[in-house]
């Protein structure tokens, strides 16, 4: 649930916001004398190696030349769909979208990601001072680089969305996407000098940049640490590795290497061989005629396409040759350490898409096994798990693929349920690592050659958890049915507030009477419909004490007929006593309703003249906006009965939250939660349907529920901290899928 600053901002003058679509307009302008240039240096590198992707790019100049005006336009006026095409094009790759990706989507995104970190580099001088110009014409006292709508993935995405919509091939596409890369930086370079030079002169001085902390982490999977610093192991080689790097290979060398072109010639006939099997076996697609050589079907296992383009691959590929070679590894009961399992299995991985995959199973349990969230006999019991996982790889590549996976469900439950506790102190959490323990120790020495052992160890696990889980389940159960009752009344309560809002004669009724009405008797009426139905006989009368109630305090009715408003008031306070009961309202403050409810007829005793004047002395107001105001706003009302069942959180002397929007945590999600000034370490295990209610559990089994607007103000207060929202495995997996797409970018730059 990450904050969103709120903009530290003045309103921008006329003159800057004229300026600011001035710059716009004429960067936009020149988007065709941009494309231009481009497609004259793209030609020039494309002529030897790509004569007809050349070719077809002289053909479609002129469509390109003015698409790309267009487009730039479209995305400087549209910052919310420049946002949305930026993330589908970053570092942060899911390793499940690789399993829905084509190979040319791989290489696409591959490509966009690095000639956007291209660009960006070619152009950052000139970017920096533009940000800063851009900035203040926009009223920001601080720079905030995303709200410059020229910065060059703009550019970039502007520029490939032109491309697709040019009709050829996907290679051509690539072809001229990476050759009009470098000139595009070199371009905007020039164009983001001469764009701050124009507001310079203008007057304009460029806003300043705000020193930030530097984060505590890298963010991985969406985490973020308790500390509000975003947290995440992304295990790759430190510092950039260049094409120079000989044991780097991209995808093109790793096909190259397997065909036998890149080894001496006197390992040409072994590698031949080598080759051929692979072909048979991923290549085609079809499944070999006779046994396959390799444990896997004759397909491309998600392990393969998440690392082709990884460093890591090269080094597995360039030593499979040599460990082939070797005598097969027997691990003895003094050699059986992690890092002797690994070579061993490595060196018996019978083909690529077994090597492969051990380096895949070797980089998640490294990303979870040093997660700073885990505490550290966690981190130790799942380094104790890597050679299990890595006998599975060999023979069941499902496990990359199913989430519901027994080996990756077992993951799943033990890191996620280890977050409960905040340390090794922590009450249960002895109990909660013994249980563990013993429940994988056979891991370590089973045979793996299916899921069925780690199905074993996962069922009574979780039989165990549940049988604990038992005495809590019923207090759960009714919290969460009294929440959603309260949220159901509640939005039925909205309607009834809107049509008492637009009932005649309110103008001139007091706010006193308005707020009540569109408030706590609202609720009493919902109530009533919700649980004796719309039509029944105490849901008509409740809605008929509405009328009654406006007329009996209307300044300009009432003191017409004392006689009729003397026999209604008794009946009046009757129903509504009767009616507040329903809903549990207190006490306190249906005394001190009735104690204004009962002023306010007595004005209506008084003549005509005496009630006018009071009426004046107490002129009507909208309030009843400022009570749908609150409904609206997610902030429902809880009887005080619901909010004892349900552990609702009270917050005495907590300010009102500023414009703060907050993201929605996912169920499952862990935080910290400061309550009477201790830090709990609790878990989302339910939102309404509607999302104006939460419930939390910790591990000893308390409960405590909120309103959105409570959780947005204990997060704007510092007093609510996300852990974790997103599950440990695929975060896991998706940073091997970050670091294959930052090597991948980080190999040609």
């Amino acid at each position: 649930m990450p904050v969103v600053p709120v903009q530290t901002s003045v309103e921008p003058s006329a003159q800057y916001l004229a300026l600011y679509r001035a710059t716009l307009q004429e960067a936009a302008g020149g988007g065709g004398v941009l494309m231009s240039r481009m497609i004259a240096a793209a030609r020039l590198v494309l002529q030897t190696s790509r004569a007809e992707s050349a070719r077809q790019l002289s053909e479609r100049e002129s469509d390109l030349c003015t698409a790309y005006p267009k487009a730039l336009l479209e995305a400087f006026s549209n910052p919310e769909m420049t946002g949305e095409a930026a993330a589908l094009f970053n570092l942060d790759l899911q390793f499940d979208q690789l399993e829905l990706m084509g190979e040319d989507e791989v290489m696409t995104n591959g490509l966009i990601a690095r000639t956007r970190q291209t660009v960006t580099l070619a152009a950052e001088a000139s970017l920096a001072e533009l940000n800063a110009l851009i900035c203040r014409t926009l009223g920001l006292n601080t720079v905030r680089p995303e709200s410059n709508p020229l910065r060059p993935q703009v550019y970039v995405n502007a520029l490939n969305a032109v491309i697709e919509q040019s009709q050829v091939s996907a290679s051509t596409r690539l072809d001229w996407l990476g050759a009009m890369g470098v000139t595009l930086g070199q371009e905007l370079r020039a164009l983001y000098a001469s764009l701050s030079n124009r507001l310079k002169t203008q007057g304009v001085v460029g806003t300043g940049y705000a020193v930030r902390k530097t984060p505590h982490g890298k963010r991985v999977g969406g985490a973020t640490a308790p500390d509000g610093g975003n947290v995440g192991v992304v295990r790759a080689a430190s510092g950039p590795v260049r094409e120079k790097d000989e044991a780097l290979l991209t995808l093109d060398k790793l096909r190259r290497l397997l065909m036998g072109e890149l080894n001496p010639p006197t390992a040409a006939a072994r590698v031949k061989v080598f080759a051929q099997q692979f072909a048979r076996e991923f290549e085609n697609g079809v499944a070999p005629t006779t046994e396959p050589e390799s444990d896997f079907p004759a397909t491309l296992p998600a392990a393969f396409e998440a690392l082709t383009e990884m460093k890591q691959v090269e080094r597995v590929v360039q030593n499979l040759e040599l460990r082939r070679g070797l005598a097969p590894a027997k691990i003895v009961a003094d050699d059986a350490s992690v890092d002797a399992v690994r070579q061993a299995l490595r060196r018996n991985a019978s083909g690529v898409a077994q090597a492969l995959s051990l380096e895949v199973v070797i980089l998640m349990v490294e990303n979870m096994a040093h997660d700073p969230r885990l505490l550290e006999p966690v981190q130790r019991l799942l380094g104790k798990l890597e050679p299990a996982l890595l006998r599975l790889a060999l023979v069941d590549a499902r496990f990359f693929t199913n989430k519901q996976h027994p080996a990756r469900a077992l993951l799943q439950e033990i890191t996620e349920r280890s977050l409960a506790y905040a340390s090794e102190q922590t009450s249960g959490f002895a109990e909660f690592m013994q249980l563990l323990e013993q429940a994988t120790a056979a891991l370590t020495s089973a045979v793996i050659e299916s899921d069925e052992p780690f199905a074993q160890v996962l069922m009574p696990l979780r039989e165990a958890w549940a049988q604990a889980e038992k005495p809590k389940e019923r207090d759960r159960k009714d919290a969460v049915e009294v929440l959603r009752h309260a949220e159901a009344r509640n939005l039925l309560a909205e309607t009834i507030a809107r049509e008492i809002d637009a009932s005649p004669n309110t103008s001139r009724v007091s706010a006193v009477v308005m707020d009540f009405l569109c408030g706590p008797w609202s609720q009493v009426v919902a109530q009533a419909r919700i649980a004796d139905g719309s039509g029944s006989a105490v849901a008509t009368r409740y809605q008929a004490l509405i009328s009654a109630l406006l007329w009996s305090v209307h300044p300009d009715l009432a003191h017409k007929n004392t006689a009729k408003l003397t026999r209604l008031v008794p009946l009046l306070l009757s129903t509504l006593r009767e009616g507040l009961e329903s809903i549990g309202y207190p006490a306190t403050k249906t005394s001190a309703f009735f104690e204004s409810l009962m002023g306010l007829q007595q004005m209506a005793f008084r003549s005509a003249k005496n009630a006018t004047e009071a009426s004046a002395s107490a002129p009507a107001v909208p309030a009843t906006r400022s009570t749908l105001h609150r409904v609206e706003s997610a902030d429902p009302w809880v009887a005080p009965e619901e909010a004892k069942t349900s552990g609702l959180l009270e917050l005495p002397g907590l300010a009102e939250s500023p414009d703060v929007p907050v993201d929605d945590l996912p169920l499952g999600a862990w935080v910290e939660l400061e309550v009477d000034k201790q830090w709990v370490r609790t878990q989302l295990i339910w939102a309404s349907p509607h999302g104006s209610l939460f419930m939390f559990a910790s591990v000893l089994g308390a409960t405590q529920s909120m309103t959105r607007r409570s959780r947005d103000k204990l997060v704007a207060a510092g007093k609510l901290r996300v852990v974790s929202d997103r599950p440990f495995v695929e975060g896991a997996l998706d940073a091997v899928a970050q670091i294959a797409m930052k090597n991948s970018v980080d190999s040609t730059l």
